[in-house]
């Protein structure tokens, strides 16, 4: 009995500490302003988080009474005026993946409260280095990294306040906080080249590094965009001197940066020894990329170089006509799809036939 008595004595005292901190437990809050998130990406990589609270109108007059023009008493936090918090509960916050210009003006990547001062047709958007307060209560205007004023816009009705993204350019987006009649609009741009080399730089020294094409795509990019030529040179050499890198494709890299560095005759000889090694495969992209650059003449040059080399292949035929077709030349264009057709598998023949149809 009196070791049955001690184990109802340690239980009763586990409970007398157990339940009270059970009991104080709470369960989520149940939000009436629900958050949401909304990103969007620029220049493939650079990406622009925004996180919220969304009010509904619910019958109030939004702009000028619910949220007054300037700044708002505050009775909490520092006791000092302050902005609206352009959302609702916690701060509004957005992220920036990388460096960004707002309205033209610089801002640093990185995470900020995102705040506002409406006026009755323009509102200043601040970026303020603090994330983690509730709302605007301990707003410090030490702490804003940026401000930026724009005009504020006459919208159709929306119920609850949402951020949205638009006019979106390889380089650039608008951002959007749309609220009963209003739009407060801000736009938002970045280097789109140092975004995308950046990106490279750091990929590869991940697992893309070993692989040869993941440097020759880097190095292809500088080439083709005339942009951080030394750094794509050092990108080429590296895919060249990797297993399998010394490839027509890389070469033909190589040989643009050269030409872009003005160092034309290196170039050409490049060009020229490449262009002897080259098999089927390589020259029939190469026309193609030719072509898809709206380099027909210079394309048509590289698919008969292909049908003399490889008399055998039907594809040479068949990318030839197709190239003498969209130079206009439907004759000829028909007179090289016959001769695809002799050679060619019977999986491609209904699809040539079709093509000397269309002519």
């Amino acid at each position: 009995m009196c070791s049955r008595f001690k184990s109802y004595v340690s239980i009763l005292l586990f409970l007398s500490f157990v339940i009270p901190s059970v009991a104080q437990q709470n369960l989520p809050i149940l939000r009436v302003s629900p958050q949401a998130s909304v990103s969007q990406n620029i220049a493939s990589f650079a990406k622009i988080d925004i996180n919220y609270s969304c009010p509904s109108v619910n019958g109030r007059e939004v702009w000028g009474k619910l949220v007054p023009y300037g700044l708002a008493p505050n009775a909490f936090g520092n006791g000092k005026p302050m902005p609206w918090r352009a959302g609702a509960n916690e701060t509004t916050t957005i992220t920036f993946s990388h460096d960004v210009k707002i309205e033209g003006k610089d801002l640093k990547a990185g995470s900020y409260g995102l705040h506002m001062i409406p006026n009755e047709n323009d509102v200043t958007i601040i970026f303020n280095k603090n994330t983690g307060s509730w709302g605007s209560f301990f707003y410090e205007k030490d702490l804003d990294a940026l401000r930026v004023n724009v005009k504020m816009i006459d919208a159709e009705h929306r119920e609850n306040l949402q951020y949205t993204f638009d006019n979106i350019t390889p380089n650039s987006a608008t951002v959007y906080l749309h609220w009963g009649n209003k739009k407060i609009p801000f736009k938002v741009e970045v280097d789109r080249n140092e975004v995308i080399l950046s990106t490279y730089r750091q990929e590869l020294t991940t697992l893309p590094g070993f692989n040869q094409a993941a440097w020759g795509a880097a190095a292809a990019y500088c080439q083709l965009n005339n942009v951080n030529l030394d750094e794509g040179m050092k990108w080429i050499e590296k895919a060249l001197n990797m297993g399998g890198g010394a490839n027509f494709n890389n070469k033909q890299v190589k040989a643009g940066i050269l030409t872009l560095q003005g160092r034309t005759k290196e170039a050409e000889e490049l060009k020229s020894a490449a262009m002897e090694s080259a098999t089927e495969v390589e020259l029939n992209a190469y026309g193609y990329q030719l072509m898809g650059a709206g380099k027909l003449d210079d394309a048509l040059k590289i698919f008969k170089l292909n049908v003399d080399r490889f008399p055998d292949s039907w594809n040479v035929y068949d990318s030839y006509a197709e190239a003498l077709g969209n130079k206009g030349n439907k004759q000829e264009a028909a007179k090289y799809y016959e001769m695809a057709l002799k050679k060619a598998p019977e999986a491609q023949k209904a699809r040539i036939e079709q093509a000397i149809k269309n002519l």
